[in-house]
């Protein structure tokens, strides 16, 4: 599934201003275009009128509050600041926010949420965290104990929702739940190598979108997997597993086993990059002429690449691989508009799998780029 809009301003951090006409790096160029083209934070995700609480603006946020902590510009952390004041009312409820929904989706601002309220802690912003972090707590799960990706997802896990719950979760467990968040990191690192094994293909060395433990129309009657590894999901899988890298404390006794599938992952990506563009295709495992460059999935696999050689979760030619995207990103994706603002370009708009409801979402190459292209 998925729209991205935050993940170019991780990755553009070190290039060309706060005001767009500055220019002076490129993280803080785009901040200050979205900032320009989108007057209030709630409204990220291309909504004009409704406050929005929704993954798009979440992550968004997230990564223009890694800029304000960069660069300091207090102008961004005023923009920040209106989200949770709109969003979330004194006694901690969150306008547009289903508990009962059991989203995923719905659990991905907590991190921005949680990160947040540790610069500057306030009460309801705890009892909204405490609110997101209760429904992980009872999000249904297979029978293998990962969590479905919501209530109307029954028995289905998806790479996308991996990245919307697990790196609040594992960075919340201290925090909301202290002296128990061993018992945390074990549940997440179960989840997260059971989803490992369980959308994996050996056959192209890739990971598939989703795996269904009941049968649907888009799943292999055989093995749940769907039929393709669409870049923006792996994508989310890849970034899940470096925040949860972040996250689990070094001395925790399971943290290789992340380390171990988020160097498998990152291995598989780089062997999957366009030598000629340095970026990555909307639809990894197939070869036909409709395919596309696709900059979302391009600007993740560069964030992970570059921010996992930094960490030291992976070695120096992952380094030379992440320049190689990056360089990519701005030649293939990024628009300077006549405004002073930038763009990236070439981004899927949305994919998903099902309902029931919607047989289109199928999970063929087909319906993969049928899907809208936008900036």
């Amino acid at each position: 599934m998925k729209k991205i809009f935050g993940i170019i301003c991780l990755v553009l951090l070190s290039w060309h201003g706060m005001m767009a006409q500055d220019k002076s790096h490129y993280s803080e160029w785009m901040v200050a275009s979205e900032m320009q083209r989108t007057t209030h934070p709630y409204n990220l995700n291309f909504s004009s009128y409704s406050p929005q609480w929704s993954y798009q603006v979440g992550i968004e946020l997230d990564a223009m509050l890694d800029v304000y902590l960069t660069y300091k510009n207090s102008s961004v952390l005023n923009y920040l600041k209106e989200y949770p004041a709109k969003m979330i009312a004194s006694d901690g409820k969150i306008t547009g926010y289903s508990y009962d929904a059991f989203n995923l989706d719905n659990v991905r601002p907590a991190h921005f949420l949680l990160r947040y309220y540790q610069l500057l802690p306030a009460e309801k912003e705890k009892k909204a965290l405490g609110t997101l972090f209760q429904q992980l707590e009872n999000q249904p799960r297979t029978t293998n104990g990962v969590w479905w990706h919501k209530a109307i997802y029954a028995n289905q896990v998806w790479l996308d929702g991996v990245f919307m719950g697990m790196p609040f979760y594992t960075l919340a467990a201290p925090v909301l739940r202290p002296g128990q968040e061993t018992d945390y990191y074990d549940d997440a690192v179960n989840q997260m190598t059971t989803t490992d094994e369980k959308t994996y293909d050996e056959t192209t060395d890739l990971w598939k979108h989703a795996w269904s433990e009941a049968s649907i129309f888009w799943a292999d009657p055989v093995t749940g997997k769907s039929q393709h590894t669409w870049g923006r999901a792996l994508g989310w899988y890849a970034m899940a597993l470096v925040e949860v890298l972040d996250a689990l404390p070094e001395n925790y006794a399971r943290r290789q086993e992340i380390l171990a599938v988020f160097q498998h992952v990152m291995a598989s990506v780089v062997n999957y990059q366009d030598h000629e563009s340095g970026v990555w295709y909307d639809v990894m495992d197939v070869d036909d002429s409709r395919n596309y460059l696709e900059a979302t999935c391009s600007s993740m696999f560069a964030y992970c690449l570059l921010k996992g050689a930094r960490m030291g979760y992976l070695d120096a030619t992952y380094q030379r691989a992440g320049l190689e995207a990056y360089r990519g990103i701005v030649k293939e994706f990024v628009k300077k508009n006549s405004n002073g603002t930038i763009s990236l370009t070439k981004c899927c708009e949305v994919s998903g799998l099902g309902p029931e409801s919607n047989p289109r979402r199928d999970g063929s190459f087909e319906y993969y780029i049928s899907e809208n292209v936008r900036q």
